[in-house]
């Protein structure tokens, strides 16, 4: 934000892109463990179903739970956003990630306009990304896949070293 208030699009760039190369780098970390992925969740959530409509309406359910409680406004967001948010690998990679992109995007593009953020396009651009991810029928791990103890000696070297 310091970046963005000094009008500085070097660097709004430049720390744009660590904040998400750590959404990135925490996805991989936790899709090494079997208890924090989003794939199980969803699964579980259509197993319980006994037809087809129910299995539609629970994923849809178990999306919407852990994001943004459904918004059918345009630019209001839900009071509850957020509101189960879990660090889940799959949750980082397909929703936190390009949610956070939009907003740097819609930052960066501010300043280069030289004009002031655009909130409500913003929103608009959010809440329609959120309703079409909760939406999806998109098919996540249930089984993790790395070395948890590799990946963290390796991202401690990154950014403790």
């Amino acid at each position: 934000m310091d970046s963005y208030q000094m009008r500085d699009s070097s660097d709004l760039n430049f720390h744009t892109k660590k904040f998400l190369e750590v959404i990135m780098d925490i996805e991989t970390l936790l899709a090494s463990d079997d208890n924090f992925l989003l794939g199980p969740w969803l699964e579980t959530a259509k197993s319980l179903a006994t037809t087809e409509d129910e299995r539609k309406q629970y994923e849809w359910n178990a999306r919407t739970q852990v994001t943004m409680w459904y918004d059918d406004t345009k630019t209001e967001q839900s009071k509850l956003h957020d509101y189960a948010n879990k660090f889940w690998s799959g949750l980082l990679k397909s929703y936190y990630h390009p949610r956070a992109s939009k907003y740097f995007t819609r930052l960066s593009r501010s300043l280069q306009e030289n004009r002031s953020f655009q909130l409500e396009e913003w929103r608009r651009d959010w809440i329609s990304y959120s309703n079409e991810w909760q939406s999806g029928k998109e098919l996540y791990p249930v089984k993790a896949t790395g070395d948890a103890l590799a990946i963290s000696r390796s991202l401690f070297a990154k950014y403790f070293r």
